[in-house]
C-alpha cells in the first residue's frame, strides 16, 4: 500500500493498534496543510526517519518543492 491519493493527498503509512499491528486505515496528509517549517522528533529508533523518506517521497511524486536537512 503506497502511493499518492487520487485525490492528491500525501500517503505517510497506516495506523496501528494496540498491539502495534497494522490495521490497514491509510494515514494521509493535505499538501495544503505543509507549512515552511517542521521538524520530526523522536527517541532513537522510533520511525523518524522512515517518516521522512515517506513525506519526501509523496511530497516530490505530487510536486511539492521540499528540502530536507538531517544533522545527523
Amino acid at each position: 500500500m503506497s502511493g499518492t491519493s487520487p485525490d492528491g493527498r500525501l500517503f505517510v503509512g497506516e495506523t496501528v493498534d494496540e498491539e502495534h499491528a497494522r490495521t490497514g486505515e491509510r494515514v494521509e496528509i493535505d499538501p495544503d496543510d505543509l507549512t515552511t517549517h517542521g521538524v520530526i522528533v523522536g527517541m532513537t529508533g522510533s520511525g523518524k526517519t522512515g517518516l521522512g523518506v515517506a513525506l519526501l517521497e509523496e511530497a516530490l511524486l505530487e510536486g511539492v518543492p521540499t528540502l530536507i536537512l538531517d544533522p545527523k
